[in-house]
């Protein structure tokens, strides 16, 4: 009979591990991260341009933290290619790649970045 109860007690506590376990993992893949891009222009940005990365960062994060878009992580390259134009919208090679959460994806598309 002791025997029995115990084998019960046993059984629940790995269900309960096992129910814990599953809902740590189901938790953790709800937080889907996405990288997007946005290719920075001579003064069309409607953040304030800084030829400092550093700065630059700050600047892009503040606007977007403005419209409620957490940034998560930002990094500036130099891969572009440089559009030698005198308008507002040619392309310095400055690419700008923000990592959100998965739902902010409309909301960083509408500012003009892209996948």
């Amino acid at each position: 009979m002791e025997k029995q109860k115990l084998q019960k007690v046993l059984r629940l506590k790995t269900f309960f591990l096992i129910a814990i376990f599953s809902l740590f993992l189901l938790n953790c893949s709800k937080s889907k991260f996405v990288w997007m891009y946005y290719n920075e222009t001579s003064c069309s940005d409607k953040w304030s341009y800084d030829i400092n990365n550093e700065k630059l960062k700050d600047n892009v994060t503040a606007y977007l933290d403005s419209k409620g878009i957490k940034v998560l992580e930002l990094e500036i390259y130099v891969d572009g290619t440089v559009e030698t134009c005198t308008a507002c919208n040619c392309k310095t090679g400055r690419r700008i790649k923000v990592k959100v959460k998965g739902g902010e994806e409309d909301n960083l598309q509408g500012e003009g970045f892209y996948k």
